[in-house]
């Protein structure tokens, strides 16, 4: 498919459905939010470094966390209350909302039975890997790692190869088991990038990166998708409105301004462009 970047002349807030996900920007993180406003339980906590999230056995957390080295949310499972941890997963800054909450959600679903229900059988048994080559991802195998490419070669799936001591990986003081990220220039470009460790249950993994191979179009703006993008993806306009659901999260999401909440839609005329400052390309 041929990528379709919007014309010059719509309005920064002209709502439009965008295909990558990848590429699409980071998007309404009140999406991210939702499942665990929503999940009875879980206590929630604006904190000096940002949002905090608490299961309510408190052996799992999900955080916002915008002053750390990448931004963006973390979600770390312990062996008991506030104990050892056994995993984590990182979603920079600007990961697309959809896949962030993709996790997340299926993290507050499983997180009750201890992941098991998800574990025998069922589609969530089968591979991250496996989705992916289903969906036509390509494989390029490398000395270190083996790589996932989309279709495009614009998002990557990466599995490291190799021996890891845990705690080195838990410390973040080498690679962790499987990265996944986006751009449009491997070499310069700006990225997006989320990182799992090699403990973290196989059907959270997957849910992200379905969601990350997902040919679905998601719902931005204009001004929310990244400029250096715009010639690689694929647009389309929608009509005015705005789900009520996801503007109540946010509206009692602390702080969601700086968590990347992206402006209310403009109507905009299906087909027709509108008229207005054109974009620098």
């Amino acid at each position: 498919m041929i990528a379709t970047s919007p014309p010059g002349d719509l309005l920064p807030d002209t709502g439009l459905l965008v295909h990558p996900v990848y590429l699409a920007g980071r998007g309404d993180t009140a999406t991210v939010y939702e499942a665990l406003y929503d999940t009875r339980g879980w206590g929630k906590a604006t904190t000096a470094t940002g949002l905090m999230f608490t299961s309510p056995r408190q052996d799992a957390q999900v955080a916002y966390l915008p002053e750390s080295r990448y931004g963006g949310w973390k979600a770390v499972q312990y062996r008991g209350p506030l104990g050892t941890p056994l995993w984590w997963a990182t979603f920079s800054r600007n990961t697309p909302a959809e896949i962030t909450s993709a996790f997340t959600t299926a993290l507050v679903e499983g997180l009750p039975s201890n992941h098991r229900d998800f574990l025998h059988g069922g589609p969530d048994l089968s591979s991250p890997a496996g989705a992916l080559a289903e969906r036509g991802w390509q494989t390029d195998d490398t000395a270190m790692y083996l790589y996932q490419r989309s279709p495009d070669g614009h998002a990557y799936f990466a599995l490291r190869k190799g021996d890891l001591d845990d705690y080195m990986e838990l410390e973040g003081e080498g690679p962790a088991q499987w990265t996944m990220y986006g751009c449009v220039d491997h070499v310069n470009g700006e990225r997006w990038h989320a990182d799992f460790t090699s403990a973290t249950p196989l059907y959270l993994v997957r849910k992200a990166v379905l969601a990350l191979s997902s040919t679905e179009p998601v719902e931005r703006p204009l001004s929310g998708i990244p400029e250096r993008n715009l010639p690689y993806v694929t647009v389309s306009p929608v009509g005015a409105g705005t789900d009520q659901r996801r503007s109540a999260a946010l509206a009692r999401t602390p702080h969601a301004s700086e968590a990347g909440a992206t402006p209310t839609i403009a109507p905009a005329a299906a087909g027709v462009p509108v008229s207005g400052p054109s974009r620098r390309r």
